[in-house]
């Protein structure tokens, strides 16, 4: 299958990310993805890359480029990966996960980082991390305010 790798254009791609989105398990309104996306894109940290075959967005990556305390070097934070459900399986991920790592090494960045939830319904992601090479790393904890 042939399939290109490129940033997000919001106004075009916005009904394909959303349905991708939901895939994901996130139910979001679409006037709301657009609006945080766009917020989420003032920042040049951040980037969206997306996978497309025959002009239809199949896939897309939520990136930040990041820094901490706790490593010397800057890293990026896979915060969002998702193939659509019909394309699973056909290498497409995997192509994107390469064009990232290309990306982060062009960058001068030496690590790639992310979180996959830990609930029955995202063990395939985590063997498709595992089998890219991504190692289990911590544990992650959230606490919603009011």
């Amino acid at each position: 299958m042939q399939a290109s790798i490129r940033p997000l254009q919001l106004n075009t791609d916005l009904n394909d990310i959303h349905r991708l989105t939901q895939q994901l398990g996130y139910e979001i309104e679409l006037e709301r993805i657009q609006k945080h996306w766009q917020l989420i894109h003032l920042d040049p940290n951040y980037q969206t890359l997306v996978i497309e075959s025959n002009v239809q967005v199949i896939g897309y990556a939520g990136l930040i480029k990041q820094y901490s305390w706790e490593f010397e070097d800057g890293f990026i934070r896979i915060q969002a990966f998702v193939i659509d459900e019909q394309y699973r399986g056909l290498g497409l991920g995997k192509t994107l996960m390469q064009a990232i790592e290309k990306m982060a090494i062009k960058q001068g960045l030496k690590r790639i980082l992310l979180n996959s939830g830990n609930r029955p319904e995202r063990y395939a992601a985590h063997a498709f991390y595992k089998n890219l090479g991504f190692e289990a790393y911590s544990l992650g904890f959230t606490k919603y305010l009011k």
